[in-house]
């Protein structure tokens, strides 16, 4: 049987309105799920409603549901008709949870009404997802849980984190859980170890700042949204084509490895006029490299790529890719677009600029040009509203940069380097000599 650290014990027993903040890898999703199930189980008949950014992300937490039952309450999960499905479980006392993406206007989660809601990554929520997710409660005086890492100094998170009088707080740090975590079965000396050495490198990989947001918890200034929610919405807003278009399109991907990263792949169309359409967003989880080659090659023959852009630097993943691409079909149209490249120094002003703050820029200013739109997808949305960038001020380091990162950015990593692409080649294409 699992053992809960002793904050879990306080969360389970405690009743009423809960914020969780933490940081990374916790366990606070798994606190809430107990604490969920267990609710069920002992009021008759209780609905919870479960809201996340992502479809993936809200049937995660039916299925860490649905497996503490299982474990503890077997006998009380219905069947038939009512029987566990990917986003809702019913037990037999009529008790049941329900999870709903909110995307990017919370629509998934209007009409219904519950007497607990759970709001996951709750940092990271839109702001019109709240507005939608809250009456939820109206006509039940019902209970609010909340968890997330923290995500800057705004929004209704962090508001919501300083009303002490509405919601109950727990805020840990990642060293402090890892630190104090109980020795057990499933949480050996030898997973505490790695555990530790894991942080570690984590600390040496981020600046402060991303470290101390990610695993220590806080609310940091210098940390700031390089997508905003509003051109999020404006450009988020088209549907896949019916039929697939095979002429003029571009394709940026971004590789993961083995493990829960997922890999990405972004397909863009060029218009007539010269506009740029987003017709495809594609990702994979534990692939193999041979298996994502072959996905490169198919999606490339599928829609025509005219070119195709990966992340192929020194180090990265992309390398073994790319050298197999260039002895493939492919071998006119891969392009290597490494993050880390150096594309502008200013000695005298002692900057530098590397090639994916580049692409970053250029993807925000055709989106705030109209000059590109995007799939009206959650998983794309959430993927733009995670990257976040800090201004580099440790006068210990010689050159002064942007640094650009994110928890979930694998999908605007591709799609960067589709619109870089798809940019530079319609330049080429709409260019104009005058004599």
């Amino acid at each position: 049987m699992m053992i809960l650290d002793d904050w879990q014990k306080e969360i389970l027993d405690y009743d009423g309105n809960i914020l969780l903040c933490t940081g990374r890898q916790v366990g606070k999703t798994t606190i809430m799920a107990i604490k969920a199930a267990e609710y069920m189980i002992k009021h008759k008949g209780s609905k919870i409603i479960i809201v996340s950014l992502t479809e993936d992300q809200a049937k995660l937490i039916i299925v860490m549901i649905l497996d503490y039952i299982e474990k503890h309450y077997s006998k009380d999960i219905a069947s038939g008709r009512d029987k566990p499905t990917q986003n809702k479980i019913t037990i037999k006392n009529g008790s049941s949870a329900l999870a709903r993406p909110v995307g990017n206007t919370g629509d998934a989660v209007r009409g219904f009404t519950g007497d607990v809601l759970i709001i996951d990554e709750a940092a990271r929520m839109p702001a019109l997802a709240f507005q939608a997710a809250m009456p939820v409660l109206l006509t039940t005086a019902g209970q609010i849980w909340m968890c997330s890492t923290p995500f800057g100094k705004t929004g209704y998170f962090y508001k919501s984190f300083l009303n002490k009088e509405r919601y109950k707080v727990w805020h840990k740090n990642s060293e402090e859980v890892i630190n104090n975590r109980e020795i057990s079965k499933d949480w050996s000396q030898e997973k505490k170890d790695k555990a530790i050495e894991f942080l570690r490198q984590e600390k040496h990989d981020m600046t402060g700042l991303q470290y101390g947001q990610e695993y220590l918890a806080m609310f940091l200034d210098d940390l700031r949204r390089f997508f905003d929610d509003d051109l999020i919405m404006n450009c988020c807003r088209i549907t896949r084509p019916e039929s697939c278009i095979r002429e003029d399109n571009y394709m940026g991907v971004d590789l993961a490895r083995m493990g829960n990263d997922e890999s990405s792949f972004e397909i863009l169309h060029v218009l007539e006029d010269g506009k740029i359409r987003q017709i495809e967003n594609i990702t994979t989880k534990k692939k193999m490299t041979t298996e994502t080659e072959l996905q490169i090659t198919e999606l490339a023959r599928v829609f025509n790529c005219l070119k195709v852009g990966i992340d192929a630097g020194s180090g990265t993943l992309g390398v073994g890719i790319y050298d197999h691409l260039l002895d493939s079909e492919l071998k006119r149209k891969v392009v290597a677009m490494n993050n880390r490249q150096i594309s502008l120094t200013r000695n005298e002003k002692n900057m530098q600029r590397i090639f994916k703050e580049d692409m970053y820029d250029n993807l925000k200013a055709m989106m705030e040009h109209h000059e590109i739109l995007l799939l009206d997808d959650e998983n794309l949305c959430t993927s733009l509203r995670s990257i976040q960038f800090q201004f580099n001020k440790d006068e210990a380091v010689r050159e002064n940069r942007v640094s650009i990162f994110g928890n979930y950015s694998h999908i605007a990593e591709g799609l960067i380097r589709a619109a870089w692409l798809a940019k530079k080649e319609r330049n080429k294409k709409f260019f104009i000599h005058y004599i």
